[in-house]
């Protein structure tokens, strides 16, 4: 009787007899090894970076001092106590990151090539600390960014594309209003400041703008969902954190929300069509503001009437008062600075609005942010400074406009998929444009909108830099 594969088994045996045979089949076993521990490798390196992400964003969320809606004042230098917790916190976040960016250690050289706009712009930052009013200050609030540049170097480098970042965020954010909801309904006296909600967070502002940033994370999170009861669930999320956000009171955040919510169909519709289509529909909006402006102004010169009326009595709750200060002190130093992060909650004997009889600078009324991110950098870095950080900023938007376009305009799935992130990527820099003429979170530390503007900046480089390669 023969065996039905013998003959099969026979130039085996015969291949493995002989020297080249064992060779051949142990290079192959070598290869099946290697494949199974780089993608070993690979899954832990993408739970870390996630872990890192997650961690980030739930401490930017709750702070270092929860359920503290006031600013402890020292009695004896009439300033804010610094908090010491939060230096060593995220050196504990940068230490959770530092092992990515070992493992990924080939890779960041190139890297760090391709972020060479945003290192050159540390670069100024850092060198306007050697003036700045408060050195120390200054030194302390650059070296947490630089941290968070790290953070976000190694979560980009852990990740194969956003997608998977864009889960963790969006399970970030269902912990973070769950959390919130708990504290509202089980904590409330706690909860609630004077002016509203503000939960376990430090300002109702703040819960303002986390249940902002939860709503623009989780809404494209939704799209991915294809179960009922995926989407039920976040359907509910979504519920609980638009609650929060008119329960905290905070009318930038939540006319940002609304007015997002109205205006992206009308976005994507226009982003989707042909280049043709889309051309002229830009050049009929651009054409439509210039005409209404010319035709508004020529009203007012037939009626003689002030073209500015309707806007002077605006003061956006008194921030006018907070700008034209700011633009006063930069007037001093209109190229260099103040120096970075060297102009709020400073040394009390040096610090410029504690030198002045304004409202903003009294015991009962402290002021930590001129409540406009471009002033901000503009008094702190100068005009290079502004001119810097705008330019990264306008390059950040054109890059995911297009890779938003690139998206909606596929008809490879895999490109498709990723419509729900790159919806997110596109909104996230024009929602901050928008928050940053009345508060101030761009190229701030401790932020978290300035914290994910820099990630969406670095990942939008770092991925269109392998796309080219």
């Amino acid at each position: 009787m023969s065996w039905p594969y013998a003959s099969v088994c026979a130039p085996v045996a015969s291949d493995l007899a002989s020297p080249s045979g064992r060779l051949a089949a142990w290079s192959r076993l070598d290869a099946e090894r290697r494949a199974e521990r780089d993608a070993f490798s690979e899954r832990w390196i993408g739970r870390l970076g996630g872990l890192a992400l997650m961690a980030t964003l739930l401490y930017l969320f709750i702070g270092s001092t929860p359920y503290v809606h006031e600013a402890v004042i020292d009695a004896n230098t009439g300033g804010r106590v610094m908090n010491s917790v939060n230096r060593y916190s995220w050196i504990v976040l940068a230490a959770l990151s530092a092992p990515i960016l070992w493992l990924r250690r080939q890779a960041l050289p190139q890297a760090l090539i391709t972020l060479a706009p945003v290192i050159a712009l540390y670069g100024w930052f850092a060198a306007t600390s050697l003036w700045a009013l408060d050195p120390s200050a200054s030194q302390r609030r650059l070296f947490i960014y630089v941290i968070e540049l790290i953070i976000c170097l190694a979560v980009s480098l852990s990740q194969p594309d956003g997608r998977r970042l864009h889960t963790v965020m969006a399970w970030t954010c269902a912990i973070m209003i769950g959390i919130d909801l708990f504290s509202w309904i089980f904590r409330y006296k706690v909860s609630m400041s004077e002016l509203g909600l503000a939960a376990i967070h430090n300002h109702k502002n703040t819960l303002g703008a986390v249940m902002l940033i939860c709503g623009l994370i989780c809404w494209p999170y939704l799209a991915t969902q294809k179960s009922w009861s995926g989407r039920a669930f976040w359907l509910a999320v979504l519920a609980g954190g638009f609650a929060l956000l008119v329960a905290s009171l905070s009318k930038t955040s939540l006319g940002i929300y609304v007015g997002v919510f109205a205006f992206t169909p009308v976005f994507l519709w226009v982003m989707s069509r042909g280049p043709r289509t889309f051309r002229s529909l830009i050049a009929a909006g651009i054409g439509l503001v210039i005409g209404t402006v010319f035709f508004y102004l020529a009203w007012c010169g037939v009626e003689a009437l002030d073209p500015l009326a309707p806007i002077r009595g605006v003061t956006f709750t008194q921030r006018t008062d907070v700008w034209r200060f700011v633009i006063g002190e930069w007037r001093h130093h209109p190229w260099r600075g103040l120096g970075y992060g060297s102009f709020w909650d400073i040394d009390p004997m040096i610090q410029p609005s504690l030198q002045t009889d304004e409202w903003f600078a009294q015991p009962d009324s402290p002021t930590n942010e001129a409540h406009n991110g471009y002033l901000d950098i503009l008094v702190t870095t100068g005009a290079i400074g502004l001119a810097g950080a705008l330019a990264l900023l306008f390059r950040w938007v054109f890059g995911a406009l297009a890779a938003l376009r690139q998206a909606l305009t596929a008809t490879d799935p895999g490109l498709q998929a990723r419509r729900p992130y790159a919806v997110y990527q596109a909104l996230l820099p024009l929602i901050l444009i928008g928050h940053n003429v009345t508060e101030s979170s761009y190229f701030a530390g401790n932020s978290v909108f300035g914290f994910l503007i820099l990630l969406l900046g670095v990942e939008l480089d770092l991925r269109r830099r392998q796309a080219e390669a």
